[in-house]
C-alpha cells in the first residue's frame, strides 16, 4: 500500500493539507484518519507513520486513541472514515499491484485508463474484423 496515495485520498476528501501545523478540529480529524489508515493498510510502526507528517510516535498513538472514541460516538467522522476506506479498498480491488507501485493517485488512475483504452481498442478491432457493418455505429 502506498502511503502517498492514502495521504492524497484523505487530503482530497477533507480538502486540506495534512502537514499544516494547526490544531483545528478538521485537521486533527483528518490526520487521525490518515494515521489509522496507514496503520491498517501498511502496518508501519508508529514512529514511521509520525515521520510522514513530521510528528512523533506519541502524537500518532494519542491520535489513534482519540479516533477510536470519535468513531464510536461521532457519526460524521465515522461516515468520513468509511467513505475514505471504501475509496481505498475500491482502488486496491481494481488492481492491487498497480496500487502498491503507483507513485500517486493520479498515476494510478492514468495506468488504469491506459489498460481500459487497450481493451477498448482490442475489442474495437475484433468488431471491425468480424462485424464490419456494426463498427460504424460503435463510436
Amino acid at each position: 500500500m502506498n502511503k502517498e496515495m492514502i495521504k492524497e485520498i484523505v487530503e482530497q476528501h477533507y480538502q486540506l493539507k495534512l502537514e499544516t501545523n494547526t490544531r483545528k478540529r478538521e485537521y486533527v480529524e483528518a490526520r487521525s484518519i490518515y494515521y489509522k489508515l496507514l496503520r491498517e493498510k501498511t502496518r508501519l510502526p508508529l514512529s514511521h507513520i509520525g515521520k510522514t507528517l513530521n510528528k512523533d510516535h506519541a502524537t500518532v498513538l494519542h491520535s489513534l486513541k482519540n479516533l477510536k472514541d470519535w468513531l464510536e460516538y461521532d457519526q460524521q467522522i465515522k461516515s468520513d472514515y468509511n467513505s475514505i476506506l471504501d475509496r481505498i479498498n475500491y482502488a486496491i480491488s481494481i488492481n492491487p499491484d498497480e496500487f502498491c507501485s503507483a507513485e500517486s493517485l493520479e498515476g494510478f488512475y492514468e495506468k488504469q485508463y491506459k489498460v481500459l483504452e487497450q481493451k477498448y481498442n482490442f475489442l474495437k478491432s475484433l468488431l471491425k474484423r468480424y462485424e464490419p457493418n456494426r463498427i460504424e455505429n460503435f463510436d
